[in-house]
């Protein structure tokens, strides 16, 4: 099915479609699980209070800042407690929703947020999963009224009219934990990732400036001084030909636009490898490396250093790409680079280092793809998964 593309990816629209129900679960509304919390601040003058927000897409809810009592222009307040789920009312449509984590707990939010805890027949991290799906989504979206998507008002009496299949509390609680397996693995892998990245950019910062040098063959560090090149000089700098939407497809060799891979045609101009910078639309700047046997458009401009003896092809990548090159934008309304891109200056290592720094560089590359895939797959793997236990297709044993 075609997304609406009149409303933001954070949106789901449609009609919520509840699936038949799973023996031994019931079908009722939500407000037979939860209870509405209204713990009234007391707000005073000279004591810090920290408030909260809750990010789109189930982002999660987290400090927005931390105020005096004086300075909060919204003086009717409300205390949230550890394990609280909390709907944005504004922002509910967006998929604004979570549960309260312990380092937020005796935090405060205003009337625009509605407070949940769970009645005994329920396990309120359930919930958060429950979130997770199109059809409690799509409930949110349409129990939400206004003009503009952007100023939507959730209505909870409306909500609370809309039916959940739910199952028993105990294997509420067993998928909700399976769940959070799944999301510890997915936080791991994000956070190894994320160093991974760091630390790539940590030697980016180091090898392309020459202020670490790595060793020879001979275990003997590069001494040899660095020289500055423009790229007119040390490279054939050129715009290819473009190619018209229509003669695109879904299979041939891959075609490179604005934003990376945009098709595929059944010709190739680049049989190998190239450097490819974009140089119109709003990824104007962007370095990419393209597939050999590809299709490079004229919304690129290609550095091309085939033959050299001079430049190692994935060394000026990795330099290009820790450049700066917003300074070449030119154009309000559709930014573009033009071949003026040829005076741009490159500081280029001995060819021995360039490749070795490359070899390092492309390493790093790899360890990333590799977290990155495995992330990928968690996520894949914990929506089906999802999409298996919240329905009762799949039970779990109690």
């Amino acid at each position: 099915m075609t997304r609406n593309t009149s409303f933001p990816e954070s949106v789901k629209v449609g009609k919520p479609i509840l699936h038949s129900l799973p023996n031994g679960w019931e079908q009722k509304t939500l407000d037979n699980y939860l209870n509405l919390e209204s713990r009234k601040v007391n707000l005073l003058n000279d004591q810090e209070y920290d408030l909260v927000t809750v990010k789109r897409s189930r982002g999660g809810v987290v400090r927005r800042e931390r105020l005096l009592g004086r300075n909060i222009s919204v003086k009717t307040q409300f205390y949230i407690k550890e394990g609280d789920f909390l709907i944005s009312k504004r922002q509910i449509v967006h998929g604004a929703c979570g549960l309260v984590p312990k380092n937020l707990d005796g935090s405060i939010v205003s009337n625009e947020y509605s407070v949940f805890t769970a009645k005994e027949n329920f396990y309120l991290p359930y919930l958060e999963y429950l979130s997770e799906t199109l059809y409690f989504q799509q409930v949110c979206f349409h129990s939400s009224i206004g003009v503009h998507i952007e100023k939507m008002i959730f209505k909870l009496e409306t909500w609370f009219k809309w039916s959940f299949n739910i199952p028993p509390f105990a294997e509420q609680k067993r998928i909700a934990q399976i769940l959070s397996t799944w999301d510890q693995a997915i936080l791991v892998t994000e956070k190894l990732l994320e160093n991974s990245q760091q630390q790539k950019k940590a030697l980016m910062q180091q090898l392309l400036t020459g202020k670490k040098r790595l060793l020879d063959e001979n275990g003997v560090e590069f001494s040899d001084e660095w020289q500055r090149f423009s790229l007119g000089s040390i490279a054939k700098v050129y715009q290819p030909k473009t190619i018209s939407q229509s003669e695109l497809s879904s299979d041939g060799y891959p075609v490179y636009g604005a934003n990376g891979i945009i098709g595929y045609y059944s010709d190739f101009n680049h049989e190998l490898e190239q450097i490819a910078v974009t140089c119109r639309g709003s990824t104007c700047g962007v370095v990419n490396w393209t597939l050999p046997k590809s299709w490079i458009t004229g919304n690129a401009m290609v550095i091309n250093v085939d033959g050299s003896v001079l430049v190692d092809k994935k060394f000026l990548f990795y330099v290009l790409g820790f450049s700066d090159l917003k300074y070449l934008i030119t154009g309000s309304g559709q930014p573009q680079i033009t071949g003026d891109i040829k005076n741009h200056v490159v500081s280029l290592a001995p060819i021995e280092e360039q490749k070795s720094i490359a070899y390092v560089l492309t390493l790093a590359d790899q360890e990333i793809g590799i977290l990155q895939k495995k992330l990928d797959c968690l996520k894949q793997e914990k929506k089906a998964l999802m999409q298996q236990l919240l329905t009762g297709k799949r039970r779990v044993k109690v």
